[in-house]
């Protein structure tokens, strides 16, 4: 069939256009920028969060943007082997038309309360709005025939292969069974597949702390460490369950809670249980050399850890960081807006939670899949090296360095490590972990623990 779908330029001239969009446009439009535009490293959320804006939807047209938009990325392989069963000519087709299918397909196979009927209204109507009133058939016959045939279709979907149901490129699903075996990888594709459920951190500092926990886990909520609880497992219809959802987001406004994921949890416990037990670090003062938005920042802060410093090359990531800590009623660390290495600095305890590839959020982050390429592993690699090296030289004798990524790749993670400590007398590596997915879609994190020693 002839590519007769006109440019994105073209699309946004036209009058029809002009009006706002459906939450299946903007979807059309998202997917199709994020796959012409792989090296954009914009965080979906805020693609999301733009074109909720730029398309005028409400609250929930905008649920359904965002369930499209992970679901296709989070499947985009899988919905392709599907739909070519279905084309004569699967190469003929232009990509907007192909995501328009993709956008389909998903709906049809994994989405319930959406009749199929008003599934292939919709996009057969678009595609005719967009491309004309042959790729609007086209679209319509594709569509009702996925329909009669969705029997056979599950079918398929129970036989795929976790990296074909995940979408996980070919590279990266056998760099993962190189370095943790077939069947650790094909866990970790899986893992991808789901959305987290989320999780909220107990603000440790306040007086209530104790009674806030036992409540919610009273209320079915399930425990995160020792400080967080999450709704895993909880029916999301249930009596009483949007009161308790306002209630959590007036907690969160009030500073009693945080949303964070497990693993980031999990990690800011860990590193905090460590330097509490060191009776020399116990009450020494940490930078924390690469804070983001500050997740971990304040989590150390609620547990009593003198954070006084916090750096990052990003100035949003920082006002973020202090809407934090004022909303929390945390002390305030020194904030610097520069990369690690540009921080003239000397402290006992650091942590580095460094730039990496982010294979281990893939489930958060679906983006990734079609971002990500060998080569920008070679160069998160690089780049850590270089952030690490410079931080051990500002790390006091006897300080603690805490090194941490969300990648699951041994070469960002152990190997880095390894690398790092051969040949040098002042380095001791304490304890390393990969903190692995506690419950379906979370992020795994590695933390090593490293200690600088004198040398006579």
């Amino acid at each position: 069939m002839p590519n007769r779908e006109p440019s994105i330029e073209k699309i946004k001239k036209t009058p029809q256009n002009r009006r706002s969009k459906t939450a299946r446009e903007a979807a059309l439009d998202v997917l199709h920028t994020l796959f012409q535009e792989p090296d954009d490293c914009t965080p979906l959320p805020v693609v999301l969060s733009r074109a909720v804006q730029s398309a005028g939807l409400d609250a929930r047209d905008a649920a359904l943007l965002s369930e499209l938009t992970f679901g296709v990325l989070r499947r985009h392989t899988l919905l392709d082997v599907l739909l070519d069963s279905f084309l004569k000519k699967p190469g003929a087709l232009s990509a907007q038309v192909r995501m328009l299918l993709r956008l389909g397909m998903y709906e049809l196979l994994f989405m319930d309360g959406i009749p199929a009927r008003a599934t292939v209204s919709e996009l057969a109507g678009l595609a005719r709005r967009r491309f004309g009133q042959g790729v609007g058939g086209l679209v319509n016959g594709v569509l009702r025939s996925a329909d009669r045939e969705t029997e056979r279709l599950h079918a398929k979907l129970r036989e795929a292969d976790p990296a074909l149901a995940a979408s996980v490129p070919a590279w990266l699903m056998n760099l993962w069974e190189k370095q943790y075996g077939q069947a650790e990888a094909e866990r970790f594709a899986l893992n991808t597949l789901a959305q987290a459920a989320p999780c909220w951190r107990i603000n440790m500092s306040r007086e209530d702390a104790e009674k806030q926990r036992e409540r919610w886990l009273a209320l079915g909520y399930a425990p995160v460490g020792r400080c967080g609880f999450t709704s895993h497992g909880l029916k999301k219809v249930r009596e009483g369950a949007e009161a308790e959802q306002r209630e959590l987001a007036e907690l969160e406004e009030q500073g009693a809670l945080t949303r964070q994921g497990i693993s980031s949890q999990l990690v800011a416990e860990f590193v905090a249980e460590w330097i509490a037990r060191d009776n020399e670090l116990a009450h020494a003062e940490l930078w924390d050399a690469c804070c983001g938005r500050g997740g971990k920042t304040t989590a150390l802060l609620e547990k009593g850890v003198k954070v006084t410093l916090a750096s990052d090359p990003a100035q949003f990531r920082l006002n973020e960081l202090k809407n934090a800590v004022a909303r929390l009623a945390l002390p305030e660390p020194r904030t610097v807006c520069a990369a690690e290495q540009d921080v003239p600095a000397s402290y006992p305890l650091i942590l580095l939670d460094v730039p990496c590839s982010g294979t281990g959020t893939l489930g958060r982050a679906p983006e990734l899949r079609i971002r990500l390429t060998p080569e920008k592993l070679n160069e998160a690699e690089r780049l850590q090296a270089s952030i690490l090296g410079d931080a051990w030289g500002k790390l006091q004798a006897g300080g603690l360095l805490f090194y941490a990524t969300c990648a699951l790749n041994k070469k960002e993670n152990e190997r880095h490590i390894k690398n790092f400590l051969a040949g040098r007398e002042d380095a001791a590596l304490c304890e390393q972990r990969l903190f692995l997915p506690e419950l379906p879609g979370h992020d795994a994190l590695f933390l090593a623990v490293l200690k600088k020693q004198s040398v006579r």
